[in-house]
């Protein structure tokens, strides 16, 4: 289940490119209409939950963390492309190494530490910058792509590790419900504030854009979003965003395959995205090793 809602993940960033409204605009709709469908599906099966209220706006600010994660994370493709948004949003294992042993109040692995460092080689050299003649963006272009796609891994290693506190008492559905309606209100009032919001205009989506953002909506949003709070009940944060780390391989073929040349990179960045995303069978190795010794010693005992 993980790894289908990594490949929807994938294809989010393929949306992302197809869908002419920017960031922000985009993401408002996504949540809005992510977060009502979850809402409509819950109220017919009579199943929505009330949160204390405490808890309720600490799940809040957890849905605004998610929708700051996909604003950077969108801005990022269109600074720069899928391919350069994707393969540095593999870094967010760094980020969760550090924040998860905080929250739930654990020592480092040893090994999260030698995968994290692992994956912050692979983004130096996917900084070693744009090689002329097989590079399709410009220096400015790909920086600011990787700089956004770094706050957005940050952004995600924050509402990752906070879900799989609350996952734990409450029900995924209405983690999701309250968390992307939650962001839905707060960027209606920044956009208000702002200006933008009080034309009708603003609000308007292309005609283009709708079967896309349907797609956004309640494939990659409700339902991916939903099942990826789910699995968290059996599977750590950290396994989780290193699973995750499938997303860029998923979305650079797809990419390549539906945008051609656009996607068309250097030598340096396959290079630094194989040793980012090499992170996921070096951690797939290391459970595999360990359950197994596990597993001998229990039979042993």
């Amino acid at each position: 289940m993980l790894h289908f809602i990594v490949l929807i993940f994938g294809f989010t960033g393929i949306l992302g490119k197809l869908i002419s409204l920017e960031a922000e605009r985009l993401v408002f709709w996504r949540v809005f209409l992510g977060g009502g469908l979850v809402a409509i599906w819950l109220f017919l099966k009579g199943k929505t939950q009330r949160f204390p209220i405490k808890t309720g706006i600490q799940v809040a600010l957890v849905g605004c963390a998610a929708a700051a994660h996909w604003i950077a994370f969108f801005g990022s493709i269109k600074a720069s492309n899928v391919s350069v948004a994707l393969a540095t949003l593999a870094t967010t294992p760094v980020f969760v190494s550090i924040l998860e042993p905080l929250v739930h109040k654990r020592k480092m692995d040893w090994r999260e530490i030698l995968l994290g460092g692992v994956i912050i080689v692979g983004l130096l050299v996917l900084l070693w910058g744009p090689s002329e003649g097989d590079f399709t963006l410009t220096s400015e272009q790909y920086y600011r792509g990787i700089g956004l796609a770094l706050i957005s891994a940050a952004l995600a290693a924050v509402f990752s590790t906070f879900n799989s506190v609350f996952v734990r008492s409450y029900d995924s559905a209405n983690l999701t419900r309250v968390e992307l309606m939650s962001a839905a209100a707060v960027l209606a009032v920044l956009f208000w504030f702002d200006g933008r919001g009080q034309s009708l205009a603003f609000w308007a989506i292309p005609k283009d854009d709708w079967l896309w953002l349907a797609l956004l909506a309640s494939l990659a949003t409700a339902f991916a979003f939903l099942m990826s709070i789910e699995v968290m009940k059996r599977l750590s944060p950290f396994t989780t965003a290193v699973a995750i780390n499938m997303e860029p391989v998923y979305a650079i073929v797809l990419a390549a395959l539906i945008f051609g040349d656009s996607e068309r990179m250097g030598g340096w960045f396959y290079l630094g995205s194989v040793i980012i995303v090499g992170a996921v069978f070096a951690d797939a190795g290391f459970k595999r090793r360990a359950r197994k010794k596990a597993s001998i010693d229990n039979e042993k005992s």
